[in-house]
């Protein structure tokens, strides 16, 4: 193993290890802390780097993609306000979070056969387990990770890593868990089989994880979590749904409440659809996104 770094200057730097096999084969790269505050990539990064060794081809692995977020254990970056993943492909003479995109789409993506972008709801949300794609070259990968729900988008939106995958004709997934600042065993252990999953797929890895069942696909959809629907009003959030529920048009999904209990806004379902992303952090303000509806989701046998 061998281990470079990326200088995008003004003193940040972005780490990556690069495992190679003994044989000839593809490159897979493996995105952690895109944003600062979802912990589960990170954790599954540095557990791949620690202990797996490809027995060919190579895998590019960036535990902390956003150096400056992760410090400041926030969605995006204390020091120009950029979200990375919105600002793929990057501008090598831009902000730092355009920086860091340029140096990971040049250095690492456009390297790769296949890029898997490891994410979570962050701090402030809660989302199911999923594996998601927006490419066509994406979906073996998407199912062979495992993890039980995979959203098939219709189409992916400009600035995130996957775009700048597609850009460059390389295979790209992505994943989400239920975030909150907390790690939870099942869900890291499944971030980090699930990569084996599709490294022994690519003939990467040697005795991959035993194959796990996706039971529910979603087809359709961006993913988009900054169209989610909003709070109108400051107050607390109280929702009365779970990630991943499956509701109906109407359905009501939460309430914004103020300090002596009375409802000032309800929040409902705007159509049927599965609860993808919803708030986690109670208290809100104006334009917090409180739930994103995917379509409904197909159940598997």
């Amino acid at each position: 193993m061998s281990t470079r770094r990326l200088d995008v200057g003004d003193g940040t730097a972005v780490a990556v290890a690069e495992l190679t096999g003994a044989a000839d084969g593809p490159t897979v790269a493996v995105l952690g802390g895109v944003h600062g505050d979802e912990l589960e990539g990170i954790l599954a990064v540095r557990r791949l780097v620690g202990t797996f060794r490809p027995v060919a081809g190579r895998v590019l692995a960036v535990a902390v993609a956003n150096p400056p977020a992760h410090a400041a254990s926030a969605r995006t970056s204390p020091v120009d306000g950029g979200n990375l993943a919105r600002a793929f492909p990057g501008r090598s003479g831009g902000t730092v979070t355009e920086r860091i995109a340029d140096a990971l789409t040049r250095h690492v993506i456009a390297a790769a056969d296949l890029l898997v972008d490891l994410h979570s709801a962050g701090r402030h949300y809660a989302m199911p387990f999923f594996a998601g794609y927006c490419e066509p070259s994406g979906a073996a990968a998407a199912h062979a990770f495992g993890a039980p729900l995979v959203w098939a988008h219709d189409r992916v939106n400009p600035g995130r890593s996957l775009a700048a995958a597609a850009a460059h004709g390389v295979a790209a997934i992505y994943v989400e868990g239920s975030g909150g600042a907390a790690l939870r065993r099942s869900e890291v252990d499944g971030y980090t089989d699930g990569v084996l999953r599709v490294l022994g797929q690519l003939g990467v890895a040697a005795d991959p994880p035993a194959p796990a069942p996706v039971r529910r696909v979603v087809q359709g959809g961006d993913g988009d979590v900054d169209a989610s629907v909003s709070a109108a009003v400051a107050g607390w959030c109280v929702t009365a749904v779970t990630a991943g529920d499956v509701v109906a048009a109407g359905t009501l999904v939460a309430e914004i409440v103020d300090e002596a209990g009375r409802v000032v806004q309800p929040v409902r379902a705007p159509r049927d659809g599965i609860v993808m992303m919803l708030r986690r952090t109670a208290v809100v303000a104006p334009g917090d996104g409180i739930a994103m509806l995917g379509p409904v989701p197909q159940e598997l046998s």
